[in-house]
């Protein structure tokens, strides 16, 4: 999909969230911990992880923003100071991802958080997003902690920001073009 400036024909109208929280006290806990979920930070080398989970959590929600960048933007985004990159795991293996981003006046956004495909739907989801906003709360300076969502997002993801204590700040609508070839349905054997 490509975001357009305004209406078009053919074009989807995509609601786009802003949600915030204000004080580590507002994250609600979760009731259980996943069997063998941990998730660990990368502190060097953040760029190809960064890209691998960005293109694979981020395709069947049409993310598409960095798409196509290159080598070098993955590696001038990654290897920020102000940028943590942090991976759930279950059971060893990789299940997801999330990308802090602190920001001017102890603002940090919860600038990419997901899970893998394979990863949805073993309750993963609301214990990664409330150790995760534990996470952005421990950078030091943090005052508010914030993240978008949109209706090209997962069916949940709304309702486990707001779950896990997030609460709606700002809602606005894009729109996008869907590419034929990118976005057409996948049959599977």
């Amino acid at each position: 999909m490509r975001l357009l400036p305004g209406p078009a024909e053919g074009a989807v109208a995509v609601t786009v969230t802003s949600l915030e929280m204000t004080s580590a006290d507002e994250i609600l806990p979760v009731d259980a911990i996943p069997a063998s979920a941990t998730w660990r930070r990368i502190e060097t080398d953040k760029a190809t992880p960064s890209r691998d989970f960005y293109l694979r959590v981020g395709a069947p929600w049409h993310w598409v923003d960095r798409q196509a960048w290159t080598a070098d933007q993955w590696q001038a985004w990654a290897d920020r100071p102000e940028h943590h990159l942090l991976v759930c795991t279950q059971d060893g293996v990789d299940a997801g991802y999330a990308e802090l981003e602190q920001q001017a006046d102890g603002l940090v956004e919860i600038a990419y958080f997901g899970l893998l495909p394979e990863a949805i739907g073993r309750g993963l989801g609301r214990w990664w997003l409330a150790e995760v906003l534990a996470e952005a709360w421990r950078l030091p300076g943090t005052r508010r902690v914030w993240v978008h969502t949109c209706t090209l997002d997962g069916p949940a993801a709304l309702s486990t920001y707001e779950r896990r204590g997030l609460r709606p700040f700002a809602r606005e609508v894009e729109w996008r073009l869907p590419d034929p070839e990118a976005d057409a349905p996948r049959l599977t054997p």
